[in-house]
């Protein structure tokens, strides 16, 4: 289902690329673009190579992993001062816009991981996302080194992620790898923007939101759920059409789901407002 806008060529088109194409920091950026609209990426591309050279400038020759991530989290953490967000400004929409984590050095989770990996990328480290149960983190892709980088780049131990996903279920739960699985630049991208979807809804900022959660339908075409919610934000903007288009598209990617009584009832309505704007 292509419900692109002209304005947004370039999102689109990335959206298309396969994972292992797929820049993450200027997918991060073209986000941020469409709320900043004379961003320029390259830019901020420039800045994370001279933050690269910097970090790289100071490891020198040293080739041991733990020592050149110690490097990066010294750099990041201590020289650039970059800080995980207050809880109380949490949902603030910059500490989702990478443009602003750099400028502010404030970032939530997901954010503060991408420019942790980027510049990872940037100087030789083999760093993945993972999304671990309420709480986005990093790890080395080889040594499965696992690092917090809104704890200022913290080493997790077994148990210390054992006792995280406690706290989360409220019952004892052993870190197992399931949960330290990697995931694609796709489903980062996506994940920033079901973030802002829910500041966009939360703020009252309804077209943003249906904008946003079409924008996630690009980069993840087979989530139903993300169809289902754009459904519902869709029709709360009288954009009864592409309601109908989403509602649709749930049912098809779905398996036996439990609402789709409810979801058939929508349908119905909404053919009949059609009807009546016809």
């Amino acid at each position: 289902m292509n419900m692109k806008n002209v304005d947004e060529d370039a999102l689109f088109d990335l959206a298309q690329q396969e994972n292992d194409q797929i820049d993450l920091a200027t997918g991060a950026l073209l986000i941020a673009k469409d709320a900043y609209i004379d961003l320029d990426i390259e830019v901020y591309l420039q800045r994370l190579n001279q933050m690269a050279e910097e970090v790289q400038s100071q490891i020198g020759g040293e080739t041991d992993t733990h020592d050149q991530i110690n490097h990066l989290n010294r750099y990041l953490f201590e020289t650039q001062e970059f800080a995980g967000s207050s809880q109380e400004n949490y949902y603030d929409a910059r500490n989702s816009y990478l443009n602003e984590v750099l400028e502010r050095k404030i970032g939530i989770p997901i954010t503060l991981s991408v420019v942790y990996m980027e510049i990872g990328k940037r100087i030789g480290l083999p760093l993945v996302g993972v999304g671990f149960p309420g709480h986005f983190i990093v790890k080395h892709r080889d040594l499965e080194t696992v690092i917090d980088p809104f704890e200022k780049g913290k080493i997790l131990s077994d148990e210390a992620l054992s006792d995280r996903l406690t706290q989360i279920f409220r019952e004892p739960v052993p870190a197992h790898p399931r949960f330290l699985q990697a995931v694609t630049h796709k489903e980062i991208l996506a994940r920033m923007l079901r973030n802002l979807r829910q500041i966009h809804f939360r703020d009252g900022e309804y077209e943003k939101a249906v904008k946003t959660a079409e924008q996630i339908t690009w980069l993840a075409p087979q989530s139903a759920q993300d169809y289902r919610d754009l459904g519902y934000l869709s029709y709360q903007v009288k954009a009864y059409a592409k309601s109908l288009d989403s509602f649709d598209a749930y049912l098809r990617l779905s398996d036996d789901p439990p609402d789709q009584e409810e979801i058939h009832r929508n349908i119905r309505v909404l053919t009949q407002q059609i009807a009546k704007l016809n």
